[in-house]
């Protein structure tokens, strides 16, 4: 069978997204490794550099008004400044998807504590999930230092590494998140995905039933799951387990994508039709089929 292209296109219910969980509260810490010029110093000068490239979002005094755990955290900040109380700010603000103040505190944090491993280990995701991890890889490194025994931040520096391309690095880093937490289900599923990418169907294929035997219900593991079927020729296989994830339209569009990487168009766009049939509102698969249709005139 031909190999994949991974990441496909979109499947639905983000099949192909390294998850990863919440900022820990507070990882263990050790203390500055030998050499170390000054932290703060090198903070400073690294956020005033990269200051152009962060993306604002919305407006923290709105999100105040709607969100109670948000706005607990800045009380809790306000009556006490410490690192601690920094970080979880910026956590609360993580999860009301305000990441440029988050940003500001986990800076914060970091620069107060320089051994404050969810600070650096915050940083690195934030970079991340804007779309700039060469940014963060230095901050997802040196959280890694700050807490070596942390599986989140291991995790972090392996996503991080996995895509700037660095797969096998990637793998040691979710390796060693989980000889620390081996109930970490998206550790699991995230080694899985890596070797999806390399097609190591066999590999990838234990490593997220091992994420699924942790948490059924994690959807990603599942259709990356399904993915390694597809990746042995298992088609019908992969259909079955897509569908389990996210019900028949779900299925049928993420056949369609499969089918899109193997450049059967034909049947791509059958199934697209058939996912738009199912599932009316699913706009996506009528315009995917539209698409396909195209490619093969």
């Amino acid at each position: 069978m031909r190999r994949l292209s991974l990441c496909l296109p979109a499947l639905l219910l983000a099949g192909c997204a390294t998850v990863h969980p919440r900022a820990q509260t507070r990882p263990s810490a050790v203390g500055s490794p030998a050499g170390d010029a000054s932290v703060s110093s090198y903070v400073l000068q690294v956020r005033e550099l990269s200051r152009g490239a962060r993306p604002r979002t919305s407006d923290s005094l709105v999100a105040e008004t709607w969100s109670q755990d948000l706005a607990a955290a800045i009380s809790r900040q306000a009556a006490v400044r410490t690192p601690a109380s920094e970080v979880g700010l910026a956590q609360a603000y993580v999860r009301a998807g305000i990441l440029d103040q988050a940003y500001e505190h986990f800076a914060t944090a970091a620069r107060l504590a320089p051994n404050e491993g969810a600070a650096w280990d915050g940083l690195a995701r934030i970079w991340r999930d804007w779309g700039f991890a060469h940014m963060g890889l230095g901050d997802a490194y040196r959280a890694a230092w700050a807490a070596p025994r942390s599986a989140a931040a291991h995790n972090t520096l392996g996503t991080i590494l996995q895509v700037l391309g660095r797969g096998p690095d990637a793998r040691v880093q979710f390796e060693q998140a989980l000889m620390y937490d081996a109930g970490a289900a998206y550790a699991h599923n995230n080694l899985c995905y890596s070797w999806l990418l390399e097609a190591g169907a066999e590999s990838a294929a234990i490593a997220c039933s091992r994420a699924l035997a942790i948490e059924p219900g994690l959807v990603p593991a599942r259709n990356n799951l399904a993915l390694t079927r597809a990746i042995e020729g298992d088609l019908a296989g992969a259909v079955e387990i897509f569908r389990e994830a996210g019900g028949d339209a779900a299925a049928q569009y993420n056949l369609g994508i499969v089918y899109l990487s193997l450049r059967r168009y034909s049947a791509a766009s059958a199934a697209f039709d058939r996912a738009a049939i199912l599932q009316p509102s699913l706009v996506m698969a009528r315009i995917r089929a539209r698409e396909t249709r195209r490619q093969t005139q």
